[in-house]
């Protein structure tokens, strides 16, 4: 099983996807997919049947808004992000409710991947996760040590980690600290063969899981 999430954040061709499937059964749209390559491409790479398409639009706004949005997209993702910190009652209650409802999954960010981020605020969006059970939830894989904390809090929870690569986490290292899935994207689309890049790294992230297996829990 491929443990990819491929960030596309980048237009790139449909037949060049079709090959990548093979070794990635996962893809996350942007806003920057949407605004390059339109509804159109979108729904051709929705086709490409992969295990789970992911509709990261980081939602942040109250419940009503948040739905219509999600509403006009729900034809081309099989689930969306949100931020937590917005709440729960008249924002992620709502939205929960209706995603449930239309058998999406809601994924929430507890930890992003960027210097600026301040993960004091942990206690507080761990406190809005418990309410709203969602599906899962993205915590950056430069933060290992929270992506150890979301996982003891949320054992059966799906975490997904973006920052490998370009933001400095090397690959497999989120999944050796909890995490189910590994967000990965420029190191992808940017290259001139992502076809070939696609595998090195799935086969990077299956050593490196495999090695990490055979370290004894108190090593960790």
């Amino acid at each position: 099983m491929s443990r990819i999430i491929l960030a596309l954040d980048s237009v790139i061709g449909l037949s060049t996807l079709t090959k990548i499937r093979e070794y990635i059964s996962r893809v996350k749209f942007s806003y920057v997919t949407l605004l390059q390559g339109g509804l159109g491409y979108l729904r051709e790479v929705y086709k490409l049947k992969w295990d789970e398409v992911i509709f990261d639009l980081k939602l942040a706004d109250i419940d009503s808004t948040m739905i219509s949005i999600v509403s006009a997209l729900r034809d081309l993702s099989d689930s969306f992000i949100s931020h937590s910190f917005i709440g729960y009652e008249g924002a992620l209650d709502s939205l929960m409710t209706y995603l449930s409802r239309e058998n999406k999954g809601l994924y929430l960010v507890l930890s992003m991947s960027h210097k600026g981020w301040n993960d004091s605020f942990y206690p507080y969006l761990k406190n809005i996760a418990e309410r709203v059970n969602p599906k899962g939830f993205v915590v950056g894989a430069t933060r290992p040590e929270m992506i150890k904390n979301v996982r003891a809090d949320f054992p059966q929870k799906i975490i997904i980690s973006p920052g490998v690569g370009f933001q400095g986490a090397e690959i497999g290292d989120a999944i050796c600290n909890g995490a189910d899935f590994e967000i990965i994207g420029r190191s992808i689309y940017s290259s001139n063969e992502p076809e070939r890049i696609s595998l090195e790294i799935k086969e990077k992230q299956e050593a490196k899981i495999n090695e990490c297996k055979k370290v004894p829990k108190d090593r960790k």
